[in-house]
């Protein structure tokens, strides 16, 4: 071999050894860019792990899943507040009255029944029997009576008897009966007289309007009567008489039994009989 074929021969192997350093510079190069572009030794080895090499920021959230449909629950009707009527029904319950309507405000207590008043026959007999006690009744709207004293109760069906002692003013005393009787469940006055007095016999009908103050006034002033008959009062003291033209009240104080002592009235009215002025007890009132 010639110098100058060595020399070509080592020109060709100088080029070969060139072309060789820059593909393995040109590989070098390639592989340092793929390796900054995974991100160094780090993205190596999440290639060779198969990890995602996307920063977490760029990877967007996928969609949350859309719950499939329910089907509406039917809701149920809330339940009706009653009305206020029906709620005052409810609280307050319904009095009927004795119309037939129905009145759901306080009950009111109804009066009392009024007393059924004495028949013709019975008025008509306690005016009589009045008459009949004209010497006492007088005596005692003149003023000439102190006192009564009350004795015993005798009781006989619708009667009551009881003895009394008047106690005049002059300092005599007489004995006799006051009589009181029950008509219809109301005790009225009706004689008083002494003892050994001739009884009258009635004469037809008694005047109205006096024997409508006996009935009215004494049905509503039962306490004297009932506490006399029941030994309440065993004294009935006259402390003074007011007299006028045709009627007369006396004032009185009644002691001396089971109940306390008790001021009270006794009221009478006039009535000109054939002339003679007649004094009856319409009532004994507290």
């Amino acid at each position: 071999m010639t110098d100058i074929d060595a020399k070509n021969d080592e020109v060709a192997k100088s080029r070969k050894g060139v072309i060789r350093a820059l593909l393995a510079l040109g590989l070098v190069v390639v592989l340092g860019g793929g390796y900054l572009a995974v991100g160094g030794a780090d993205g190596v080895v999440r290639l060779l792990s198969g990890e995602s090499d996307t920063p977490a920021e760029d990877v967007q959230p996928s969609a949350p899943e859309t719950p499939a449909a329910e089907e509406p629950v039917a809701e149920e009707p809330a339940a009706e507040e009653p009305a206020a009527e029906e709620t005052a029904t409810a609280e307050t319950p319904a009095v009927s009255d004795t119309s037939g309507t129905s009145n759901t405000s306080a009950v009111t207590p109804s009066p009392a029944p009024e007393a059924t008043p004495p028949t013709a026959d019975q008025q008509n007999r306690m005016y009589w029997e009045q008459i009949w006690s004209q010497e006492q009744i007088g005596n005692l709207v003149r003023g000439e009576i102190a006192s009564f004293t009350l004795g015993t109760v005798t009781r006989s069906g619708s009667t009551a008897n009881v003895r009394v002692t008047a106690n005049y003013k002059s300092g005599s005393a007489v004995s006799g009966t006051m009589v009181l009787r029950d008509y219809s469940g109301i005790w009225y006055f009706s004689s008083i007289t002494r003892d050994g007095h001739a009884a009258i016999t009635p004469m037809g009908t008694g005047d109205t309007s006096v024997i409508a103050a006996i009935v009215s006034q004494q049905a509503a002033n039962q306490e004297i009567p009932t506490g006399i008959i029941s030994g309440g009062y065993k004294k009935v003291t006259v402390n003074s008489v007011s007299q006028g033209s045709g009627t007369a009240t006396l004032n009185i104080t009644l002691s001396g039994g089971t109940a306390a002592p008790m001021p009270g009235t006794i009221t009478c009215v006039s009535k000109t009989i054939g002339g003679v002025k007649h004094w009856f007890i319409t009532s004994f009132a507290k």
